[in-house]
């Protein structure tokens, strides 16, 4: 009995430590993209991968909730027994070193900007103007077709995505498909938040009041989280470049439309400057935003989102999110669309 105390004792203090190491200890640059984005993560993606895309539900939600009770109820239960805190945090030690070792680790991933032609100089003001005019000149050429399907083809979106993914620094194939709604669903639509990657099990879930024609970028961005691109502008970024290289019109019109939203806003807007349908979608956004959104709770919650990327050496916190105008405008693509490399 004794033995048995001391094992588990032995057990709890190496999870502890082994969170808090996870936590502390910041991989190199070079460490995370030989040894864990192109080393160790892609065989770990592909496992979890193949447990989870079959399933009907988020997997991720089932650890995330009985991780918060098994944790609620060490807590509680210390009261009566102090000896349970250390269960409690050797819990939250095998938590944090399975976030880090699952997915966190990709933030110290080195920038793409290292893997690709960037030109700094090309992210200026004249440019964001004329890709304003293209993007504005591109939607609304787009809009009767993507409304006229209504819907996208989700193989046509991955294989738009994959080459964008390879370019950029993965030597790996992602195995990535359709998105899951989470039990956290009210959460997200009140907040705004589009979707989010399940850190644990590697999950693409998106918010159920997404608009048809949000969903391929939101989608594509998620699935590059997956793919190792923890960096919010970089996933906006493959997202993009994945659905403006699409030929199916509504793919395309997702990342124009994304892109375009992207892009520092004028004070005004001519009514003739988009056309009808154009109109009609950026009201629809209006109308789901008035319907479900709380201001309160959102600005909350990107706070506390931007305070927990920055803890994750993303300096600019959810301002990063933005910084895909500056990536875009400098990195050349080539005839295929896809980054230029070094």
């Amino acid at each position: 009995m004794q033995l048995r105390g001391s094992f588990l004792l032995v057990l709890e203090l190496l999870a502890m430590l082994a969170g808090a190491v996870a936590l502390l200890v910041r991989p190199s640059a070079d460490w995370i993209e030989s040894a864990y984005a192109d080393g160790f993560y892609p065989g770990w993606q592909h496992l979890i991968a193949a447990i989870t895309l079959p399933l009907p539900f988020s997997l991720g939600d089932v650890v995330g909730v009985g991780a918060i009770a098994g944790l609620a109820w060490l807590l509680f239960k210390s009261f009566r027994t102090p000896k349970l805190l250390l269960a409690a945090a050797a819990l939250a030690g095998v938590m944090a070193f399975w976030f880090e070792a699952s997915w966190g680790w990709n933030y110290d991933r080195a920038p793409i900007e290292s893997r690709v032609r960037y030109v700094a100089a090309n992210a200026n003001e004249v440019a964001v103007a004329k890709l304003r005019t293209l993007a504005i000149a591109r939607l609304n050429a787009l809009a009767g077709p993507a409304h006229a399907s209504g819907t996208y083809d989700r193989d046509a979106l991955r294989a738009a995505w994959l080459p964008v993914v390879r370019r950029l620094g993965d030597s790996w194939d992602p195995h990535v498909g359709r998105f899951k709604r989470s039990i956290f669903d009210p959460f997200m639509t009140a907040t705004g938040t589009s979707g989010f990657i399940n850190p644990f099990t590697l999950e693409s879930q998106l918010a159920s009041d997404l608009l048809w024609f949000e969903e391929p970028f939101d989608l594509s961005h998620e699935w590059s989280h997956a793919a190792a691109y923890a960096r919010e502008d970089e996933a906006n970024y493959i997202a993009v470049v994945a659905c403006l290289r699409a030929k199916d019109p509504a793919i395309a019109y997702s990342g124009w439309m994304e892109l375009f939203l992207y892009l520092p806003p004028l004070k005004h807007y001519d009514a003739k400057l988009f056309v009808p349908l154009v109109w009609s979608d950026f009201a629809a956004m209006r109308a789901r935003n008035a319907r479900h959104l709380n201001l309160s709770l959102s600005r909350f919650t990107w706070h506390a989102y931007g305070a927990y990327l920055k803890s994750n050496h993303i300096a600019s916190g959810v301002a990063n999110y933005d910084e895909i105008t500056r990536l875009f405008l400098a990195v050349p693509l080539d005839r295929d669309g896809l980054p230029v490399p070094r």
